[in-house]
């Protein structure tokens, strides 16, 4: 009994002294396994998620290239569909998602340039709401290639409007036009009118040339006075040339 107890004691300090060598061997020998179970701080697999910020170095169409120098990584993004706000180089962004279903910009935290920027997005884009409401402290622009607006009824309300365009055409059924003062001018002038009723409580005109009125029947009428003047005047009628009045004098 004696004897197996003194075998089984030097079987495991041989085992003992066994473990000890060789991991005073291992001490010496470099580890292979070290490299592989350390990953690089760039590197991304479909597990790491990633949602922190970093700073926008350029971007490309919808690519994005965004760095973290402070942890050493760098990666190509996509702004995400909900981030209207257009992310520019320099600017402080937070990135979110895996190498499985990619990485996106989600929000722009902090801009390099304050006081400009741009919403865009991809495709058409629609606003909806019962009341909209557009509001500049200073100016309001529009650029479009197209402009449309349809609407039951509309007022605009402005201390000077100004309306420029190469063609212009205005299309009513009734027209009304209220103004204190009306000024026109142009090199020429064009309109057509089934019938035309004017009332005036003074008219002048001037012409610098000649005033021609070509009409089937011409009719003028006045209750006071009407005269006709001129350096050289002249009366035609074809057929009769008439003077009623209960007196005519005539030099």
């Amino acid at each position: 009994m004696g004897e197996i107890v003194m075998n089984h004691r030097q079987s495991d300090s041989n085992m003992q002294v066994d473990l000890d060598s060789e991991a005073g061997n291992q001490i010496g020998q470099p580890d292979t396994l070290q490299p592989l179970l350390q990953k690089r701080p760039n590197s991304l697999n479909g597990d790491t998620h990633v949602h922190s910020a970093f700073l926008v170095e350029a971007h490309d169409h919808a690519r994005f290239t965004v760095s973290n120098r402070e942890h050493g990584r760098r990666y190509e993004v996509k702004r995400a569909a909900s981030c209207l706000l257009l992310p520019e180089p320099g600017d402080k962004v937070l990135v979110s998602g895996d190498a499985a279903g990619g990485l996106y910009i989600i929000a722009v935290l902090e801009q390099r340039t304050a006081g400009s920027m741009t919403l865009q997005v991809d495709g058409a884009l629609t606003v909806c709401a019962d009341e909209l409401s557009l509001q500049g402290g200073r100016r309001l622009a529009m650029n479009t290639e197209a402009f449309s607006l349809e609407a039951g009824s509309g007022a605009v309300d402005a201390k000077s409007w100004t309306v420029k365009s190469h063609y212009h055409m205005l299309a009513s059924a009734e027209l009304n036009v209220v103004a204190r003062a009306s000024k026109y001018s142009g090199d020429q002038r064009e309109s057509y009118y089934r019938s035309v009723t004017e009332t005036v409580g003074q008219s002048s005109r001037y012409v610098a040339g000649t005033d021609t009125v070509k009409a089937i029947n011409l009719d003028y009428a006045a209750d006071f006075i009407a005269r006709l003047s001129g350096n050289t005047t002249l009366v035609n009628g074809e057929t009769v040339v008439k003077a009623d009045g209960k007196q005519i004098l005539v030099g």
